[in-house]
């Protein structure tokens, strides 16, 4: 199976907080206490912000003994496994059906889980930032990125910098996530 799709950008729309919301709850209950915690990441978590009208959930593990349970039960939740995709030290999992989803079941606490919520809240505190993302976001797609991988390999020199400023930022509030890996 591919990790490439067609993707598009969409303006924000606030029903994407609340499908996070419905799906976490939905997760919640299946997984118990195999899900260290479940976070509303990417632009879809970002209010103002354009994206793929895709819900990403990033899903906390204390460790990945129980990364095996939580893939089985997402898989008879309707998600497809993917692996790490091209990501050490993820796992990557996906429905597409009337409403899209992402998950992405990582060491709670680790780098994937800490540079996610830096990006996520830093773009939220940050306008400017924000609104600098989301152009260069639109040029992407407008120079003729329709692709998945094909977009993410062009805003990754961007994701760069942005976590490094999320982390700084983050470091300057004391919430500590100065970790390196997005």
């Amino acid at each position: 199976m591919s990790v490439d799709e067609s993707i598009h950008l969409e303006p924000y729309d606030e029903r994407w907080a609340e499908r996070f919301r419905e799906e976490r709850d939905a997760l919640a209950r299946e997984l118990g206490g195999d899900a260290a915690g479940i976070e509303h990441i990417g632009s879809t978590a970002v209010p103002g912000l354009a994206a793929k009208p895709i819900v990403d959930l990033m899903i906390g593990v204390h460790d990945f003994t129980s990364a095996d349970r939580i893939v089985a039960k997402l898989c008879l939740l309707g998600y497809e496994y993917l692996g790490e995709a091209g990501v050490p030290g993820r796992l990557y999992l996906r429905k597409r059906s009337a409403r899209d989803f992402n998950a992405h079941i990582v060491l709670h606490g680790g780098d994937h889980w800490s540079n996610n919520l830096a990006i996520r809240d830093y773009l939220r505190a940050d306008a400017r930032e924000r609104e600098h993302y989301e152009a260069r976001k639109k040029d992407i797609v407008q120079s003729g990125a329709v692709t998945l991988l094909d977009y993410s390999e062009r805003k990754s020199d961007f994701i760069a910098g942005l976590l490094e400023r999320a982390k700084a930022w983050s470091a300057a509030r004391g919430n500590g996530a100065d970790t390196t890996s997005p």
